[in-house]
């Protein structure tokens, strides 16, 4: 009955016949090396996709979520009074502002919120937007509206003041940077 090659000691071999088998095994070696190397590249390929698939998926319903809040706002009225029915319908003869005015700590910006829309608009700054606003002009006159009502129809100590600080640079006052 005649050895497998597979089975041959390697003292029977040949020194040309153990050169091919080395390097018969070499090969075979380094092909389980290349597709082992091609099925990590493919998982690692499927696992970014499917982590992009997923933070495009999470960035939808950010936005989505921001959206549906920007339209709260927008219906809300912010007064007292309303009905069950749509409780940001607020007004009437005795209704006030539920605006509340906040000076923050920098000592020169106000923050105003809305305890019904949950709104908080800070004074504007030319370089940074908020809410839905595409030009400075528009946020800075909704801005002046909304402080305008919550001093004109609001609670007589609607502003709240918590300590503030002078903060300085080389000893010259300045206000930082909101992030």
């Amino acid at each position: 009955m005649p050895k497998d090659d597979n089975t041959k000691l390697t003292s029977d071999l040949s020194e040309e016949e153990l050169r091919k088998e080395i390097a018969r095994v070499e090969l075979e070696t380094k092909q389980l090396q290349l597709a082992e190397a091609k099925q990590r590249n493919a998982d690692f390929k499927e696992k970014e996709a499917q982590r992009h698939r997923a933070n495009q998926q999470r960035m939808k319903e950010l936005e989505d979520a921001r959206n549906n809040h920007h339209s709260v706002i927008r219906q809300c009225r912010h007064k007292s009074g309303g009905s069950p029915k749509n409780i940001l319908r607020g007004g009437g003869k005795n209704a006030f502002s539920l605006l509340t005015r906040a000076l923050m700590p920098d000592g020169v910006t106000i923050l105003l919120q809305c305890s019904r829309c949950r709104l908080k608009f800070y004074t504007p700054e030319k370089d940074k937007r908020q809410l839905w606003f595409k030009k400075f002009d528009e946020e800075l006159r909704y801005y002046q509206k909304l402080l305008e009502t919550s001093i004109e129809d609001g609670l007589e100590h609607a502003e709240m003041r918590g300590p503030t600080f002078m903060f300085q640079k080389e000893g010259v006052p300045f206000v930082p940077e909101r992030r």
